[in-house]
C-alpha cells in the first residue's frame, strides 16, 4: 500500500556543523520502496548583514562564511543525486541559500506540494532544523515523519499508534494509512490514568475503522509510569520492537515556534525510532 505515496520531501540543513543525516537515507528508502519520486532541498542558511554600518572586514568573513555554506550544500545535493541514482530513485534536487526566515518559508511551501515530508530529529530546542520541524508539522498541511540518528532504513512492519482520541491523533492516524496497512503488525496505545483505564477500553471505539482498512491492529491501554507518559511511549515502542511511532502533534501556546507540547518536546529529545506526526 506504499504505492499509494507518489512524492517525498526530504530536508537537509547545511549550517556549517557538520552534522551526518540519517534523513536522506532513510527518505531514498522509503521513495524506493513506495516508487515515489523525492525532492531533495539541500538549503544552506545565509547570515545576513542587518546593519549599513558593518565594517568591510566583518561583511567578508560573512560572505566568506556564506559561499562555505554554498559549497558544502552543492555537495550534499551532489551526493544525495549520486545516492537517489544508486538506490533507483527519481529525485529533484534543491540548494537555495536563504535567510532563517525565507528557508523556512521555503521548506513550508515545498512540503505542501508532497505526500509526506522527512527531516532529523533535533534535539536542541533552539535550533534551525528544530525550527523546520515545528514549523512543518504546524504550517504545511502534510504529515511529517521524524528520523533519529542512525536509523537509516525505512522500516514500517511493526508501527506503535499514541491514541488519545482527539482530532490530532485521528489525524495522524489516517494519514498514516498507507504506512499502517503495510505493516504486519500494529499497537495502538492509549497512555491514561488508572480511573479511565478501568472505565473502558482506550482506543477501542477507533479500532474498527483500522479493521475495515485491513490493519491487523491490536488495542492496549496503559497508566503511565512516574517517568510520564512520553517514557511510557518510548519504552513500550521499544518493548514491542516498534519501526515507528504515529502521533498528533501538540503544542501548548499560541505562539508556535519551538512550543511544542510536552509529550511531543520529550518524545523529540529522546526516541530511538522514527516519529510520524500529523497536526
Amino acid at each position: 500500500m506504499l504505492q499509494n505515496i507518489k512524492s517525498v520531501l526530504v530536508g537537509m540543513t547545511e549550517e556549517g556543523m557538520d552534522e551526518p543525516s540519517s534523513a536522506l537515507s532513510y527518505g531514498l528508502s522509503l521513495a524506493h520502496q513506495a516508487g515515489a519520486h523525492a525532492t531533495i532541498q539541500a538549503a544552506s542558511l545565509k547570515v545576513v548583514m542587518g546593519s549599513a554600518f558593518i565594517s568591510s572586514v566583518a561583511r567578508e568573513l560573512v560572505a566568506g562564511h556564506n559561499q562555505r555554506l554554498r559549497e558544502a550544500a552543492a555537495q550534499l545535493a551532489e551526493k544525495a543525486k549520486g545516492d537517489a541514482a544508486a538506490a533507483g530513485v527519481s529525485c529533484s534536487v534543491e540548494t537555495p541559500q536563504l535567510s532563517y526566515t525565507e528557508l523556512v518559508n521555503a521548506a513550508v511551501a515545498q512540503a505542501r506540494l508532497q505526500d509526506l515530508s522527512i527531516l532529523d530529529a533535533e534535539t536542541a530546542t533552539i535550533n534551525a532544523d528544530r525550527g523546520l520541524i515545528e514549523a512543518l508539522v504546524f504550517n504545511s498541511g502534510r504529515p511529517l515523519i521524524v528520523v533519529p540518528a542512525g536509523v537509516e532504513e525505512f522500516r514500517c512492519e511493526r508501527v506503535l499508534i499514541a491514541w488519545d482520541g482527539s482530532s490530532r491523533a485521528a489525524r495522524a492516524l489516517n494519514d498514516a494509512m498507507p504506512i499502517l496497512k503495510t505493516a504486519t503488525m500494529v499497537e495502538l496505545l492509549s497512555v491514561t490514568t488508572q480511573e479511565e483505564l478501568d472505565a473502558n477500553v482506550p482506543g477501542a471505539e477507533i479500532a474498527p475503522h483500522l479493521v475495515r482498512h485491513g490493519v491487523n491492529v491490536t488495542v492496549k491501554g496503559l497508566v503511565a509510569g512516574d517517568a510520564g507518559a512520553a517514557a511510557t511511549l518510548r519504552d513500550q515502542a521499544s518493548l514491542f520492537n516498534a519501526d515507528m511511532i504515529v502521533m498528533g502533534a501538540f503544542n501548548h501556546s499560541i505562539m508556535r515556534q519551538w512550543m511544542l507540547g510536552g509529550v511531543t518536546q520529550e518524545l523529540l529529545k529522546e526516541c530511538k525510532v522514527p516519529l510520524f506526526m500529523s497536526y
